[in-house]
């Protein structure tokens, strides 16, 4: 009767805990869906699935017919293609999506994406894309041959995305590789990939 009683009594701290740790993680998955607001697009893979379904629109090239210069990422995250340089003739041009550094917002899937146009630089641009349509919709150039550090939110899931890359110094040689950090943090304005900076200076 006194060890039946003792055990019933000692099961008490534990069926506490449980039922402390069952609230947390019921707040915890509660908190997540806030964070997920109404204009959460639920994608339909993972997301390391999506991404080489990705259409990118380049920015400010044209294809040969003056149409939007369209690529579709892939699975090599990297390739190779054609756009216009006026009078008929095309010029080729390299794209590497960097994948280690794509994010998943609200509304749109973040990724930086570079382009080499044949000259002597390689520019990099944050990307938006759609989560929709997975086309991208807006290119911010963050500049030439920069090392991207990390791409992320600072309340996740979020469409402010957060960057932090390195660049050269003004007159710095550009066979220098970049030390000076920047950071970051933009939001779609009006259609557009925006700092947000900008947009708070201009409210």
């Amino acid at each position: 009767m006194l060890n039946q009683r003792t055990h019933q009594i000692s099961r008490k701290p534990f069926n506490t805990f449980a039922l402390v740790s069952f609230l947390l993680l019921v707040m915890f998955v509660f908190s997540c869906k806030q964070n997920r607001s109404d204009d959460f697009v639920e994608l339909d893979e993972p997301l390391k699935d999506v991404l080489p379904k990705i259409t990118l629109i380049a920015p400010e090239e044209k294809d040969k017919e003056g149409k939007p210069l369209e690529i579709t990422v892939g699975s090599e995250f990297k390739g190779d293609g054609d756009y216009s340089i006026g009078g008929g003739e095309t010029h080729k041009f390299q794209y590497t999506f960097l994948n280690q550094y794509a994010v998943e917002g609200n509304k749109y899937i973040y990724a930086v994406v570079s382009y080499y146009w044949g000259g002597s630089g390689s520019f990099y641009y944050l990307t938006a894309i759609d989560k929709t349509t997975l086309k991208s919709v807006s290119q911010f150039l963050l500049g030439d041959r920069v090392k991207i550090e990390s791409v992320g939110f600072k309340m996740d899931p979020s469409d402010t995305v957060s960057v932090s890359y390195k660049e050269r110094e003004t007159g710095t040689p550009m066979a220098s590789p970049p030390d000076k950090l920047v950071e970051m943090d933009f939001v779609m304005h009006e259609n557009q990939l925006t700092d947000v900076k900008f947009v708070e200076d201009n409210k």
